[in-house]
């Protein structure tokens, strides 16, 4: 597809996300979805209440009413989608810089759009064969305030009381305007950083990687706080620090959820992204469940199809009892339901129940031109060098190599930057080093020479 990648339709404001591009997505919406309501909402990116206006034009063009949730984070999107909307769409881009922008789409029930449905609105998109609503039968715009009944809906969900000290990092995002008031309505202690929202995300980079918000740890320390979380632009992302200042890892999370949803249900199917360690299987398996690997962005298809009791990415978790979209608000109730249960600080239930493994990620820059012969080039190269290693070959979001020591190598094309991801995992550090080396040396090289040929 040109427009949608592994999250809906991203990238550079001007070049790729322009008003014209939501305003088409709005007839196209407007004239594909079945209903005749459509919820609406934004992130806080300085280019996203033009875009967000631009796409109300398209929607009201085809004779579709909208509710305008007005700016917030995008899991309150999905849950005020199923509450109130035959179909919602999101201005953000995410965790992308804040040169970017983006637009979801979701269906009625909160799920964000299938690969097939992606598909069909974008040939509607580039047919322009849009509905045109009678002039009298063009609605109205209806602004609607769900803040507050989403955080009630989560904490039902949650069901739990705390009184854990929390450092909240809102990335200077949409997830500002909900999360503070969520745990202190939990009864944590909160203290907030970067909790404004400010769409040059003048705090760090929105992206909850660990090398863009490390200096948590120390300030964790410091200040003596029980969990520190830490979300992206729009808030569906979610990364955290233990009590002592540990990053903790995102296999490791999902894990942790994946088990404790196991054992409640007596075994069950867990689905997680092909980019995901061997830490989920170890714990699943041994609780009497089974994991099932699916492509990038397809958690939701995967409960569809699975019947899954839980489902994850690297940083963005879904629980399907709340909702079949991916929710950091959920997951940190959760979370701290999880440490008050269980009595212990973080660090000490992650070290008494998830097994240690060595993983290392990082980035190729490539331009989406040169995606698809690098991805060929890279393929060929390391199917050569780890063929009388190889267990198994995975085919899904990229190519990934399940060794028989218990390694993989992942290499995949991001679906929403100028990327290719090579992911490394291991049983000990220096074999993940001595694999990483070998990945990443070849996908920088095939990078290179793509280069060179044009």
């Amino acid at each position: 597809m040109k427009l949608f990648g592994t999250a809906g339709i991203r990238g550079t404001l001007w070049k790729k996300v322009t008003p014209e591009l939501a305003m088409d997505i709005g007839k196209a919406v407007g004239t594909y979805v079945d209903g005749k309501t459509a919820a609406v909402a934004r992130d806080g990116r300085t280019s996203s209440v033009m875009l967000q206006n631009a796409l109300i034009s398209g929607l009201l063009s085809t004779g579709m009413e909208v509710l305008d949730f007005g700016l917030i984070p995008t899991p309150a999107l999905a849950w005020g989608t199923r509450e109130y909307g035959d179909a919602g769409v999101m201005i953000t881009a995410s965790h992308n810089p804040p040169t970017d922008n983006g637009i979801k789409v979701f269906n009625g029930d909160g799920t964000e759009f299938y690969v097939e449905q992606e598909r069909e609105l974008e040939g509607l998109v580039f047919s322009g064969n849009f509905r045109k609503a009678h002039w009298d039968e063009i609605k109205t715009v209806k602004p609607i305030d769900i803040i507050d009944g989403y955080i009630e809906a989560v904490l039902d969900f949650v069901n739990h009381e705390t009184n854990l000290k929390v450092l909240y990092d809102g990335a200077n995002g949409a997830g500002s305007v909900l999360a503070p008031y969520l745990l202190r309505e939990m009864g944590a202690k909160v203290i907030s950083v970067n909790a404004h929202v400010d769409g040059h995300f003048p705090g760090r980079k929105p992206e909850p990687r660990y090398e863009n918000i490390a200096y948590l740890g120390e300030l964790a320390r410091e200040l003596g706080v029980d969990l520190v979380i830490a979300q992206d632009g729009d808030a569906d992302r979610i990364a955290v620090f233990d009590e002592k200042g540990n990053y903790v890892g995102e296999d490791t999370l999902i894990a942790l959820f994946a088990k404790r949803y196991v054992e409640e249900h007596s075994g069950g199917t867990v689905v997680v992204s092909i980019d995901t360690g061997s830490r989920i299987d170890y714990v699943v398996e041994n609780a009497g469940g089974r994991v099932v690997r699916v492509p990038l962005g397809q958690p939701h298809d995967g409960i569809k199809r699975y019947g899954a009791i839980f489902a994850a990415e690297p940083w963005k978790l879904v629980h399907p009892r709340f909702g079949p979209w991916i929710d950091s608000f959920v997951t940190m109730g959760l979370l701290l339901k999880m440490i008050d249960e269980e009595g212990k600080p973080l660090s000490r239930i992650i070290e008494e129940n998830i097994p240690q493994f060595y993983l290392t990620k990082k980035n190729v820059p490539c331009p989406d031109e040169h995606k698809r012969a690098v991805m060929e080039r890279a393929k060929v190269v390391l199917d050569e060098k780890l063929g009388e290693e190889t267990k198994e070959l995975l085919t899904i979001s990229g190519f990934r190599f399940n060794l028989r020591d218990g390694s993989w190598v992942l290499v995949r094309p991001s679906g929403t930057e100028p990327k290719i991801r090579v992911v490394v995992e291991a049983p000990s550090e220096r074999r993940r080093d001595e694999l990483f080396e070998l990945a990443y040396g070849t996908v920088r090289k095939a990078v290179e020479e793509a280069m060179k040929k044009g």
